[in-house]
């Protein structure tokens, strides 16, 4: 076998351990989330904590900003793709089922993807690694919190004002908006001007608050939703079994989105609403069509609940009618993403860490069932983090989630360090750190850069002197 071949071939048994690995991974999987019962902010974010410790290559979470009250609103990465859509939830606060459902998907689709499982057909390792499904399963945690434990959740002094707004009634099971009497998805700048049914004051429901994006809750969702740039959301509410997806959409996406719509629906069972000429805007789908030009889709889950909460008994419903919607707007958000991005067609530097696999396209779902071991390599081409590169398969593509590009020089020389320096994997800072060397004058065998490849007790590592 020629050395070049032998250096990019990564033979069969050097695989067994990582399969033995996901192996005993699987095993271990359970459920995190129990989405049958009032499913509190507290035991969301207890839940959301324990997904990123099960799950460390799969799941990451965040807060994107503050309540009035101080509760953070989380958003959470399910998977490693380039791609990126955007999943909501309890917008409204009599409407946290929408929660309890976003945080089962979370939950069963990463059981599924350590076990290499299928839903409904759909390879979740496939789908979870072309595309990074990001969830914000609970908009409104205030108003949540007030609908399901009344004023007592709330400091001394702000719970006048609370019953004020709620017509004196210490019942807040009908409650809608935020803690400050403000309805969330009447708050977005989407002909926020013409909205029909305005409170005109703070109240349990439908007042659109004094200017577009006056509260902290949609401020944090459209500058989240800039900085993530998901092609395709879904925003889901409650009740009533019916699905908006249209608001003033440009003719050339109607087609697009009809499609998407019609499939939707086929899938839940839930049925469109008619679009109008007139629509009364201000939601965030409607802000998101109107705005980024894509698909987006608000579906109204379970059976129509009056006003309140849907009752738990609803939710096997519901998750039958939705359980693998998540993974349907991923693919969709792949093919999305994949016509806007161009390919970039010029030479890198490629730096492989760790064995990966090929794969015919730059698409995870065409395996060619070959691999790489750690090299430096020469791509020709890049869409995202995937790399085209010339294998004994001809060209292939690689995925790389963290890309490390540049020139390692094989070069023998003499560094000195004149301070407490660290030690890393790689070389580059954000790789892990593995210890601190002290000042002393140590001999480096590889280059890259202002970073130097030593040899240490711990093994090898990369310093960098500036």
């Amino acid at each position: 076998m020629p050395k070049k071949m032998r250096g990019m071939l990564l033979v069969v048994f050097a695989l067994v351990p990582f399969l033995f690995a996901a192996a005993a991974h699987a095993a271990e999987t359970t459920d995190i989330v129990n989405p049958n019962q009032t499913y509190t902010y507290e035991q969301m974010t207890e839940d959301i904590r324990q997904l990123a410790k099960s799950y460390p290559e799969l799941i990451e979470y965040k807060s994107i900003g503050k309540t009035r009250y101080g509760r953070d609103i989380w958003a959470v990465r399910l998977g490693t793709g380039d791609a990126k859509v955007l999943i909501n939830a309890s917008h409204h606060a009599r409407e946290w089922m929408t929660t309890n459902l976003v945080m089962n998907m979370i939950d069963q689709y990463a059981q599924l993807y350590v076990r290499n499982g299928a839903m409904n057909g759909r390879a979740l390792q496939s789908v979870l690694n072309n595309t990074s499904i990001w969830f914000v399963p609970m908009v409104n945690p205030d108003g949540v919190t007030l609908q399901q434990k009344g004023v007592s959740a709330f400091p001394s002094e702000a719970r006048a004002g609370l019953l004020a707004m709620n017509e004196k009634s210490s019942d807040f099971s009908r409650w809608k908006a935020n803690a400050e009497g403000i309805d969330l998805n009447r708050q977005y700048p989407a002909e926020w001007k013409s909205i029909r049914n305005d409170s005109g004051r703070p109240y349990y429901k439908n007042f659109k608050g004094d200017e577009p994006l006056q509260t902290a809750e949609t401020k944090a969702m459209v500058a989240f939703t800039k900085e993530v740039d998901p092609d395709m959301e879904l925003s889901y509410h409650s009740s009533g079994s019916i699905l908006y997806w249209n608001f003033h959409t440009l003719d050339k996406n109607l087609e697009r989105d009809r499609k998407i719509m019609s499939q939707v629906a086929a899938m839940t069972g839930y049925t469109p609403v008619k679009p109008e000429s007139n629509p009364s805007g201000g939601g965030f789908t409607d802000w998101f069509i109107q705005s980024l030009g894509r698909p987006g889709l608000t579906p109204e889950i379970g059976r129509y609940a009056g006003e309140g909460s849907l009752p738990l008994s609803e939710f096997p419903r519901i998750w039958n009618e939705n359980r693998d919607l998540g993974l349907f707007v991923a693919q969709q958000g792949f093919e999305l993403w994949k016509e806007r991005i161009p390919v970039e067609y010029k030479t890198f530097d490629l730096i492989l860490t760790e064995p990966l696999p090929l794969y015919s396209e730059a698409d995870s779902r065409n395996k060619t069932g070959a691999s790489l071991t750690a090299q430096p390599l020469k791509a020709d081409a890049r869409l995202g983090n995937w790399f085209r590169v010339n294998t004994w398969l001809g060209k292939s593509w690689v995925h790389v989630n963290k890309p490390l590009l540049g020139k390692i020089e094989v070069k023998e020389s003499k560094i000195e360090l004149t301070e407490d320096t660290r030690m890393y994997r790689e070389p580059r800072q954000s790789s892990g750190i593995l210890s601190e060397l002290s000042p002393q004058t140590v001999t480096a065998f590889e280059q890259m850069e202002d970073w130097y490849h030593i040899r240490t007790w711990l093994g090898d590592a990369w310093v960098q002197v500036k």
